[in-house]
C-alpha cells in the first residue's frame, strides 16, 4: 500500500495579534549549559535533528508514520524528540533581550532555518508524535512574544523575510498537523492536553483562516480535559507525580495566553487549576522536593532558564500565587524564577509576588482518601518526617501508560532527605529489561507474591489486568495517623494483600502490618525497602537494620518479623535490584533491604516497625 501525502500550504498571510508585552529579566541564563538527559548540547555546532546524541544512531527521513520508534533500531526516539522540542531557543532569546547581542538572534534564525530544511512536512521522526509538534508551537509562542517589541527584529529586512518565508509557514504546518492528528481513545492523556495547548496558543497569536475554528476546538478541549484528567481535589489521574508539573504547565500557559488576548476561561477551569496547585503545595516536602510515583522522563513544556535542575513545582506555585492571588501558595523558602517572570510579565508578577506574605504555617498530614494518596507529615522547625502512601489506581485510561505496579507502596523522607524511595524510571522504549524492572512491583516498597507484578506490562507504556485498590480506613488524630487499604492485583493467585500503616506522632514510629490472605499451595512473599544512594544500611541484629543518610544526623531503624529473612541486595552489573534512576536515561548503584518469607498458610500478618531516631 502506497500512501501519498500531499500538503499544500494555503494563504500564509497571517494576521498577528499584538500583545504589547515587554519582558524584563534580571540576568542572563546559562544557554551554553543546556543538556539533553544529562548530556551537554551545543547550539553553536551544526545540529542533526534526526540523530540520537546518546547512541550516535540516526532515524531515517521516511514517511513519519512508518518509522520504527518503539525499539532502539535507530536509537532512542525520546532523545531525538527532546532535542526537537527546541526548548533551547527560548533561553537563547532571553539572553538576546538582555544583551542585545545580534549574534544570538542570527543563531536563532539559523537553527530554525536548519530545522525547516531538515524536516520536510510529514517526513522523519519529528512529524511522528503530535505532542512534540505542539511543544514546538508552545515554545515558538513565547519566542515570538519576546521578539515582538524588538526594533531590530521588526525593522531589518532579513528577519522579515525569515518570518514570512520560513517561520510563519512552519507555524501553519504545525497547526495543521496538530488539528488533524489528535490523540484519542486510550492515548487521550497528557498528549491530548499538550495538543490542545499548542493549538490554542497558536490560534490566539497567529490568525490563519482556520484559526477561529482551531481556537474554539482547542479551548473547549482544555476546558473538558482539565476536569476529566483530574480528580475533584485536583490530583492528576496519570498516577505519575513528575508528570504533574508537566501537565499543569499546559493548563497554566493556556490560562496566561487567554489573558494575553482577552479570551477568558471558565470559572470552573480556574478553580480546578487552583485545586491542582493546592495538591502540589501539599505534596511537596518542606524543601520543595517531590517524592516520586509512576513515570518520570524529565519532561518540561518550556525551559526558559535552560536548567533542568530548576524546581518546576516551586515555579508553578510562584506563578499561581500571583495569578490567583493565593498567598498560601507562596512558600517561605521559594525564590522568584525566570519561568514565573515570563508567565506573569503581563501583570508585573515579580512585584506582586514580593508583596505577598509567605505561608509560614507548619504543614501537617493530608489524606486524599477518594484518590488513594496519603501524605503523612510531622514538621517542627527545620526537622520533618514525610511519608507518602499510595493506594491509588494503576493509571489513566485503559493503557495506564505512565503508571507503575506500585499498589500500597510508600516513600519515607526525613529532614528533606530521601531514605526509602521509588527507584525511578530510567527508560521507555529502549532497554526493555530495565523498563520492565523499574515499573515492576518488586521495584517498589510493597509486598510481592512470587516476584510477579500486580498488573501485566504488555508493552513499554501498556498495562493490562489493572488492579483495584480499596481504602478501608483513613484517619488523622493528634496522636496517630492511620491508613488501611487493600488491592486485588494477585486475584489470579486467589490472594488479597491488605496493608495497614500507622504513624505514632509521639514516638515517631511507623508500624507496617501486611495481611496476606487466601491462595493455594506454596508461594513466596517479598518485602523490599529501596534505599536512596546516599543511604547506608547497617545490620544491628538478625532482623533489625539501621539506616543513615549522608546529609542528616537523623537515622531510621527498621525491625522485621523473626520469620522474615532479610538480605541487603546491592546493585551490580548482573543484579537489577538496587539500581536507582534519578533522571531519565541515567541510573546509579544503590541497595535494597529485601525481606523474604515462604507463604503456605491461608492467612499471615507481617509486622514491620520503622522508627525515626534523632529527628526531634
Amino acid at each position: 500500500l502506497l500512501v501519498i501525502v500531499i500538503f499544500k500550504l494555503v494563504n500564509n498571510d497571517a494576521v498577528i495579534n499584538k500583545t504589547g508585552l515587554v519582558f524584563y529579566f534580571d540576568k542572563q541564563v546559562n544557554e551554553n549549559d543546556f543538556t539533553i538527559f544529562g548530556q551537554p548540547f551545543s547550539l553553536t555546532e551544526p545540529i542533526d535533528f534526526h540523530k540520537d546524541i546518546s547512541s550516535g544512531k540516526s532515524f531515517p527521513l521516511h514517511f513519519s508514520k512508518t518509522i520504527d520508534m518503539r525499539t532502539d533500531k535507530f536509537g532512542s526516539a525520546k532523545t531525538v524528540w527532546e532535542v526537537n522540542r527546541l526548548e533551547f531557543l527560548l533561553p537563547l532569546l532571553i539572553n538576546y533581550t538582555i544583551s542585545g547581542d545580534k549574534s544570538k538572534l542570527d543563531l536563532f534564525v539559523k537553527i530554525m532555518s536548519d530545522w525547516d530544511e531538515q524536516n520536510p512536512y510529514m517526513k522523519g521522526l519529528n512529524w511522528y508524535s503530535n505532542i512534540e509538534v505542539n511543544i514546538r508551537l508552545i515554545n515558538w509562542y513565547w519566542c515570538w512574544l519576546l521578539l515582538e517589541s524588538d526594533p531590530i527584529w521588526q525593522t531589518e529586512e532579513k528577519y522579515a523575510e525569515f518570518r514570512a518565508n520560513t517561520w510563519l509557514p512552519l507555524i501553519y504546518k504545525h497547526c495543521h498537523y496538530s488539528a488533524k492528528n489528535p490523540s484519542f481513545f486510550s492515548s487521550a492523556n497528557n498528549h491530548l492536553i499538550a495538543e490542545y495547548t499548542g493549538l490554542f496558543l497558536a490560534s490566539t497569536l497567529w490568525q490563519f483562516k482556520e484559526s477561529s475554528k482551531w481556537m474554539k476546538k482547542s479551548k473547549a478541549g482544555l476546558e473538558r480535559e482539565i476536569i476529566l484528567q483530574h480528580s475533584k481535589k485536583g490530583i492528576n489521574r496519570e498516577e505519575a507525580s513528575a508528570y504533574i508539573q508537566f501537565i499543569t504547565d499546559f493548563f497554566l500557559v493556556s490560562y496566561v495566553a487567554a489573558q494575553h488576548h482577552g479570551i477568558p476561561f471558565s470559572k470552573q477551569y480556574e478553580e480546578k487549576l487552583i485545586d491542582i496547585c493546592g495538591y502540589i503545595n501539599n505534596f511537596l516536602d518542606s524543601k520543595g522536593q517531590t517524592p516520586r510515583y509512576g513515570d518520570d522522563d524529565d519532561g518540561r513544556m518550556i525551559l526558559p532558564d535552560a536548567n533542568m535542575q530548576t524546581n518546576n513545582f516551586l515555579s508553578i506555585l510562584n506563578s499561581s500565587a500571583v495569578l490567583f492571588n493565593k498567598p498560601a501558595l507562596k512558600r517561605a523558602n521559594a525564590n522568584w524564577d525566570v519561568k514565573s517572570q515570563l508567565l506573569t510579565a503581563h501583570i508585573n508578577g515579580k512585584e506582586q509576588w514580593e508583596k505577598l506574605p509567605a505561608d509560614t504555617k507548619e504543614a501537617g498530614s493530608v489524606f486524599y482518601k477518594e484518590e488513594g494518596h496519603f501524605i503523612i507529615r510531622k514538621k517542627t522547625d527545620d526537622k520533618e518526617i514525610y511519608c507518602h502512601f499510595d493506594a491509588a489506581p494503576l493509571g489513566y485510561l485503559s493503557i495506564a501508560a505512565h503508571g507503575h505496579a506500585d499498589a500500597l507502596s510508600f516513600l519515607l523522607y526525613a529532614d528533606g532527605c530521601p531514605f526509602l524511595v521509588d527507584p525511578g524510571t530510567f527508560a521507555y522504549h529502549t532497554h526493555s529489561d530495565w523498563r520492565k524492572y523499574f515499573t515492576s512491583t518488586l521495584a517498589h516498597n510493597t509486598i510481592t507474591i512470587d516476584k510477579t507484578d500486580q498488573a501485566l506490562l504488555a508493552g513499554p507504556t501498556l498495562w493490562l489486568n489493572h488492579y483495584r485498590c480499596k481504602v478501608l480506613e483513613a484517619s488523622i488524630t493528634p496522636e496517630k495517623d492511620t491508613i488501611v487499604a487493600s488491592h486485588d492485583g494477585y486475584s489470579s493467585k486467589g490472594i488479597v494483600h491488605t496493608r495497614s500503616l500507622e504513624f505514632d506522632r509521639v514516638s515517631d514510629t511507623f508500624t507496617l502490618t501486611d495481611m496476606i490472605e487466601g491462595g493455594e499451595g506454596n508461594h513466596l512473599l517479598n518485602m523490599p525497602f529501596h534505599l536512596h544512594p546516599a543511604v547506608t544500611a547497617t545490620k544491628k541484629s538478625d532482623n533489625t537494620w539501621l539506616l543513615t543518610h549522608s546529609a542528616t544526623a537523623t537515622t531510621i531503624e527498621i525491625s522485621f518479623e523473626n520469620d522474615v529473612t532479610v538480605n541487603l541486595v546491592k546493585a551490580s552489573d548482573t543484579e537489577k535490584m538496587g539500581w536507582y534512576s534519578e533522571s531519565f536515561m541515567k541510573k546509579e548503584k544503590s541497595s535494597t533491604l529485601l525481606g523474604e518469607r515462604p507463604y503456605t498458610e491461608k492467612l499471615v500478618n507481617l509486622q514491620t516497625t520503622i522508627k525515626i531516631i534523632n529527628s526531634y
